[in-house]
């Protein structure tokens, strides 16, 4: 079968996700799989396209499937139990930029590192910056680890396994930044069950949702110095609430908003 004939086969999956798909099976880049579609897909290839295809329209997240997924302009490795990057998450990278001067030593703080898309992705664009970032999860550390060696920023990255602040002494960085937990509790048996092999850990915060910067709020004075500021991703129905929590204890803040339209991100500044 023809690549073409492959592609446009009646299925739910987006066709930009079965090119993704089928570039990957086929070792090519899904953009040059365009001028492709009169190639003939060799029998083997067909065959786990049409497998991992159905894993994929029963809910499996393909991002797993193809072992990694775009942030910010690269390729970052995917493993199941931890975040996949997702588009919304690069508006914390393009606020922390705005604020982050290209010149003097840099050095910044993520809670709950992931893939390690957010740091490795500042760490790219400032040269002058290091970045030191913490998880509780093994595989999210060791994750992050194999990306900053891929994107060769290794040398700037310095990983620790804690939650949140622990194990750190307090220390003075110039900014810190995280994408926590956010979503209720009594939410999680309602998730997609492709969302819920992110793990619970990825995206459930407690009761309420916001446990997280309750948390962070309470320590951050103690890490973030002088002038510093912090930049935080929050649930679409939590800035007021988020933005309330760090202005109670003396920090001034401002929720920014999506292209959808929905709070985001919380932005805010020790003085």
């Amino acid at each position: 079968m023809k690549v073409k004939e492959l592609l446009f086969r009646p299925s739910k999956v987006s066709l930009r996700d079965r090119t993704c798909l089928l570039a990957h099976l086929l070792r090519v880049n899904h953009k040059e799989l365009y001028l492709m579609e009169d190639l003939e897909v060799p029998p083997q290839v067909e065959e786990s396209y049409l497998k991992e295809l159905k894993r994929v329209e029963e809910g499996y997240p393909l991002q797993y499937v193809l072992g990694e997924w775009d942030f910010y302009g690269r390729s970052f490795q995917v493993e199941e139990g931890v975040l996949i990057p997702r588009p919304e998450t690069e508006l914390l990278v393009e606020e922390a930029l705005k604020r982050l001067p290209e010149r003097g030593k840099l050095l910044g703080l993520e809670l709950g590192v992931g893939t390690g898309c957010i740091s490795i992705s500042l760490l790219l664009h400032r040269k002058n910056l290091r970045m030191v970032a913490g998880d509780i999860s093994l595989k999210a550390l060791r994750l992050a680890k194999r990306n900053a060696k891929k994107h060769r920023v290794y040398d700037r990255f310095f990983l620790f396994c804690g939650d949140l602040f622990q194990p750190l002494k307090p220390k003075g960085f110039d900014f810190i930044i995280s994408n926590p937990p956010y979503i209720p509790q009594d939410l999680w048996n309602s998730l997609p069950e492709g969302l819920r092999l992110e793990g619970y850990n990825s995206l459930i915060a407690g009761m309420k949702g916001w446990e997280f910067y309750e948390r962070i709020s309470l320590e951050l004075r103690n890490y973030l110095k002088e002038g510093g500021f912090f930049v935080f991703e929050i649930g679409h129905d939590q800035g007021e609430r988020v933005k309330g929590i760090f202005e109670g204890l003396g920090y001034s803040s401002e929720v920014l908003k999506d292209l959808q339209g929905q709070d985001r991100v919380v932005v805010g500044w020790r003085y």
